[in-house]
């Protein structure tokens, strides 16, 4: 499997409350987005909640190469292991599976076509 391009800086600053951590965005796997929270999967096994939703994040992720197939989940293509079209899910590097939505399957897949094939 071919490894998709992203372009721009690798960081992003994550704030919470407080403290704010750096986090190279090619180690982040997955966000998990739950009403107004959003859990960041990256590739150490650590998760990082944040007090924002996906939509706060996405135009910089977006930039970066992650897709955002779901409401609740933005994906990182290079963590992506298996596609899955019985369940329309995809199954990410750490094991965990992103749910496509009915509107997002057709574009999800000329993705993964043009990309890894």
């Amino acid at each position: 499997m071919k490894t998709y391009l992203q372009k721009g800086n690798n960081s992003c600053l994550i704030i919470n409350h407080k403290t704010s951590k750096k986090v190279f965005v090619r180690e982040v796997i997955l966000l998990k987005g739950n009403i107004n929270y959003t859990i960041f999967y990256l590739e150490n096994g650590m998760t990082i909640v944040i007090a924002h939703s996906i939509k706060f994040f996405e135009p910089y992720l977006t930039t970066h190469g992650f897709l955002r197939i779901h409401r609740s989940f933005m994906v990182n293509p290079n963590h992506v292991r298996q596609y899955n079209k019985l369940d329309e899910s995809l199954t990410m590097s750490n094991g965990q599976k992103a749910i496509i939505s009915r509107r997002k399957k057709r574009f999800v897949e000329n993705f993964l076509l043009f990309c890894y094939d």
